[in-house]
């Protein structure tokens, strides 16, 4: 395909067309509205000459982090499970809630790192079709939003959080 050729497929993307899944947290799956694909940034080098300096491309990457915002099940468990797992890789409180980690992960058996996750993030066609995906490394969260309970909210108001997670690298998998 050349660049004065039209594309074949000219069908845009929707906003709602998405998957995610952590291997951690299954449960989330179910309530998540939305999720950023993270940007990627650089910070030039610079090489000095006598008159100005000229920029020249780097060589780290510095990803975004992924961010996500769900809906408040009633029993707390979206929230309460990320909140678990922040705690676990803080260890705030007590060594003993490091050490629970591998308690909290009920997929993950086998993971020697159990401060981490991997997460996949499905981009789907029109029709539902995977085309799409970014496989997030590494993953862990860094931030997990407050819960604002009000009683001016309608009760049809649902109540939701976000969470914010780091991570090493994200590989992107075309499904076609």
């Amino acid at each position: 395909m050349g660049i004065n050729t039209p594309p074949t497929d000219q069908n845009l993307a929707q906003g709602s067309k998405f998957a995610l899944s952590f291997s951690r947290l299954p449960y989330i799956q179910f309530f998540i509205q939305s999720v950023n694909a993270p940007g990627i940034s650089t910070t030039p080098a610079i090489q000095q000459t006598p008159f100005i300096d000229a920029p020249l491309p780097a060589d780290k990457m510095v990803y975004d982090e992924l961010e996500i915002s769900c809906v408040l099940d009633e029993p707390m468990w979206s929230w309460t499970s990320v909140n678990d797992w922040l705690k676990g890789i803080t260890f705030p409180e007590t060594f003993d809630e490091y050490k629970n980690l591998s308690l909290q992960q009920r997929l993950q058996t086998n993971n020697t790192r159990p401060q981490y996750s991997d997460c996949l993030l499905t981009i789907l066609t029109n029709k539902n079709n995977p085309i799409l995906s970014l496989q997030f490394i590494d993953l862990f969260p860094v931030s997990l939003s407050g819960i604002v309970f009000d009683t001016r909210i309608p009760a049809t108001t649902p109540l939701t959080f976000t969470a914010r997670f780091a991570f090493t690298t994200y590989l992107i998998n075309r499904q076609v």
